[in-house]
């Protein structure tokens, strides 16, 4: 019988096998990547640079989502309440609300729904709206998340990028070393005034001034688009938003019938979300991804056994190619590797 100081000699060098493994992979993508995997059960990790801060993309939405829902626990929030489509909450970008009536009616549990599955970004905006810009970081201190900051809606965002307010006759380098250097009261004061500012601005004119500097697939101007999604983005770190995951699954952050609900929903995710796709198709994974240009962001968890939770976010940034299929197709590959490790790893 293997002795603990065996056992354990024998358990590091399989994780620093893994590790040497996912590294491997990474370099196959051309940008700088960070990863945080934990079997939650025996608490075995392995990482790199997972206290770094990255761009976080249409992760943020998870952040969003844990406070609807806690409000909703709280009674300041009903998943029946309806929220009405205005043009001030209307987003380009990924979802399809953008395309719908101004003044059409959803429930806040259809803007859950629509925000996690496809996702669309003008249902985070109207939650986002609903909840408090400012709730979202409150929320994430409360939950001891030192390095990650959720703050700017993806509207606000995208009217950066095209030269709206203060940085209407700046460069992307000008603007981008201008918002680096703002406060973060300086950096909400911009968010309100554009909020306010450009409220009416109707999303036909939104788009079409998007697609004139970037193109309709986004397939102009790659350096600056990457230059500016570095910057106007939401970060946070592998590591903390692995540590939120592990409170939903825990239910640490309301309950675990809540946090049940929370990961149904990104099981359910309708978008391309590269962790399931080398695993067999009744492996479930609750994920979510993020990707802008020069990032490309995987976080979830995956169900090795009813008893057995991996939880894995890899992130990449400052990609030097438009190219996020292979950073994908890599996170694919780890994900794979990650689950063949875990499913010989007891659960206690």
């Amino acid at each position: 019988m293997k002795s603990d100081k065996s056992r354990q000699s024998a358990q590091s060098a399989d994780l620093a096998k893994l590790k040497s493994e996912i590294i491997k992979v990474s370099k196959e993508v051309k940008g700088r990547i960070g990863f945080y995997v934990k079997h939650v059960e025996s608490g075995q990790e392995v990482s790199l640079d997972a206290d770094k801060v990255y761009p976080l993309g249409s992760l943020f939405k998870i952040a969003i989502m844990v406070e609807v829902f806690r409000q909703v626990d709280k009674g300041l929030l009903s998943m029946d309440e309806k929220l009405r489509l205005e043009p001030g909450s209307m987003c380009i970008g990924s979802g399809i609300l953008q395309y719908l009536t101004p003044g059409t009616e959803l429930t806040v549990r259809d803007l859950l729904t629509l925000m996690i599955m496809v996702p669309d970004n003008t249902a985070s905006q109207m939650l986002w709206k609903r909840i408090g810009i400012q709730s979202v970081n409150m929320m994430i201190r409360e939950m001891g998340l030192a390095k990650t900051s959720i703050y700017l809606p993806w509207r606000e965002a995208f009217l950066l990028i095209i030269g709206k307010g203060p940085y209407i006759d700046l460069s992307s380098h000008e603007a981008v070393s201008d918002w680096k250097g703002c406060s973060n009261l300086d950096r909400m004061k911009i968010i309100s005034e554009l909020d306010r500012d450009y409220s009416n601005l109707p999303i036909e004119d939104f788009r079409r001034q998007y697609e004139e500097i970037f193109g309709v697939k986004e397939e102009k101007k790659f350096l600056i688009q990457k230059e500016y999604d570095q910057v106007f983005d939401n970060i946070g770190t592998p590591k903390e938003i692995g540590m939120l995951l592990e409170k939903i699954l825990k239910g640490q952050v309301i309950s675990e019938e809540r946090g049940r609900e929370m990961l149904d929903l990104m099981i359910r995710n309708l978008s391309t979300s590269a962790m399931p796709q080398m695993l067999a198709p009744d492996v479930p994974v609750a994920a979510r991804s993020g990707v802008t240009s020069g990032n490309v962001n995987e976080a979830g968890i995956i169900y090795v056994t009813q008893t057995s939770h991996v939880i894995m976010c890899v992130f990449f940034k400052k990609l030097e190619e438009r190219n996020p299929e292979k950073a994908q197709a890599a996170e694919a590959k780890i994900a794979r590797l990650v689950y063949d490790h875990f499913a010989r790893v007891r659960s206690t």
